[in-house]
């Protein structure tokens, strides 16, 4: 690493998708050291090897955001290592109810169209625990652990980024002069939609909570994906264009907006 002083970064669910395109458009900028969170230790140290073979940009850490104990050791290791954050990039996401629709449709072309039974109720439970444990109870926790280093950051403004979704815009859910309402009120994926509604009300309440402290936190929507993230099931863009909005917010100046909910082509409504 060079002698010169660094913004530190932490990304976490980076070592593939979209958190991983995210480090590569964070390369171009020199002086910024980048954290590569991953829930799996081999799987981000081969990322980080991939990026930054010389370990002078990147180095792999593990984190697993469902997991306090992991989010607290990740933060002890920064604190005592590095004495500080700058940036961090909320990105660790998870939407199961894709492996479900796909079963759904396999089951449907296997026996045919078939009335839907009972819903198991736990089953159901399960599925929106496990979606916000990692969407907005595990981007809450990792925000309230690494807070305190946020604090320590020598390169003004400290950032934050919520990697969210266009499709948990109620703004868009609800307005049928849209161009692209049809699209947006579907009733689809409501456990997905909703932990990124929420994650959006996250976004405004940290915005609030650090706006005397002139820092700069925003959430982005990184538009459809072509990442294991989707399983297949639908091709989106190449995730290093769903990445650049995501990179700008990182690298936002003391005059940069804050409290917003934006993609690339400017703000989305909430």
């Amino acid at each position: 690493m060079t002698t010169e002083p660094r913004t530190i970064v932490l990304i976490t669910g980076a070592n593939q998708g979209i958190g991983y395109a995210v480090a590569q458009g964070l390369l171009a900028y020199k002086s910024y050291f980048i954290l590569l969170g991953s829930r799996d230790a081999s799987r981000g140290a081969k990322a980080a090897n991939e990026l930054d073979p010389t370990g002078e940009f990147i180095q792999s850490i593990t984190i697993d955001v469902a997991d306090d104990a992991s989010i607290q050791q990740a933060a002890d290791l920064v604190e005592s290592k590095y004495g500080r954050l700058d940036v961090l990039i909320n990105n660790a996401g998870i939407n199961t109810e894709i492996d479900i629709m796909i079963e759904q449709h396999k089951k449907q072309r296997e026996e045919g169209a078939s009335q839907p039974g009972k819903v198991d109720l736990a089953q159901q439970r399960k599925l929106f625990r496990d979606v916000y444990d990692v969407n907005l109870f595990g981007a809450a926790m990792v925000t309230e652990a690494f807070t305190p280093l946020l604090e320590k950051s020598t390169s003004a403004p400290a950032r934050i980024v919520f990697v969210s979704s266009h499709t948990g815009s109620l703004g868009l859910r609800v307005d049928s002069l849209g161009a692209e309402y049809a699209k947006w009120s579907r009733p689809s994926f409501p456990v997905y939609r909703s932990s990124k509604a929420a994650l959006n009300m996250l976004t405004l309440h940290y915005a609030a909570k650090f706006n005397d402290k002139g820092w700069k936190v925003n959430g982005s929507c990184p538009n459809l994906t072509d990442t294991n993230f989707a399983r297949g099931w639908v091709k989106g863009r190449p995730a290093s264009e769903s990445a650049v909005n995501i990179v700008r917010l990182a690298t936002l100046s003391t005059d940069g907006e804050s409290g917003v909910y934006s993609d690339e082509n400017g703000v989305v409504p909430w």
